[in-house]
């Protein structure tokens, strides 16, 4: 199936920074068809970076496997809307300055995504048993579930917000500017991409923390 996309960015009010190090990572996403040929660990890297009269992707054009995941990270002055045209299984969100988010790309189709005159042509192709990544862990009513992860550096994790408010999640150690906005009901892709031992809390409820060690 093709399927036509417009992934729309344009300059605002600076938002929610995710995770251009500690926050967005690891984890180990398991096939669900031993056909899946996609990478199903890691995401392929772009950027949103500051031309000087606007706004360009970085690289400009890529294509990946379907199933796989893309890593959009913003380097710009500015936090940009994101979302696709037709759904292309993104949460319409805000990419905050020095966030990172990573999206899966199910279908197959010929995606691009906008941010002022900077165009990012994406084609997704090809066969992919890629699922959700593995761990999955949940924000819930005051707590994480599990509390304790163990994961792989550069790997992909989910983390759902099941509480019934915005949480914003921070990891440390790691830049303290960085950190992932999850609506209610949102799931987002995380990688932590140095080994360690990481503490990834709730920015607006402390208290909800989980532990998590990237190997």
């Amino acid at each position: 199936m093709v399927i036509g996309s417009v992934v729309a960015l344009s300059g605002c009010a600076p938002a929610v920074p995710t995770a251009a190090a500690p926050p967005r990572a690891t984890a180990t996403a398991r096939p669900t068809s031993e056909k899946g040929s996609a990478d199903c660990t890691k995401a392929t890297k772009v950027a949103i970076v500051d031309k000087g009269d606007g706004y360009a992707f970085s690289p400009v054009g890529l294509t990946i496997q379907r199933g796989a995941y893309l890593a959009v990270t913003n380097k710009s002055n500015a936090a940009h809307p994101l979302r696709s045209a037709p759904d292309a299984g993104m949460v319409t969100s805000v990419i905050g300055l020095e966030e990172r988010q990573v999206i899966q790309f199910p279908e197959a189709g010929k995606f691009s995504g906008k941010t002022g005159d900077a165009v990012l042509r994406l084609t997704v192709a090809g066969d992919s048993g890629c699922g959700a990544p593995d761990p999955t862990l949940t924000i819930g009513a005051g707590k994480f579930t599990p509390a304790k992860a163990e994961v792989k550096a550069t790997e992909n994790f989910a983390v759902v917000n099941s509480s019934g408010d915005p949480q914003s999640v921070s990891c440390t150690p790691g830049n303290s500017k960085d950190h992932t906005r999850l609506e209610a009901g949102e799931t987002e892709i995380l990688a932590l991409d140095e080994p360690g031992r990481y503490v990834c809390a709730s920015l607006q409820h402390p208290a909800i923390k989980v532990t998590i060690t990237v190997l």
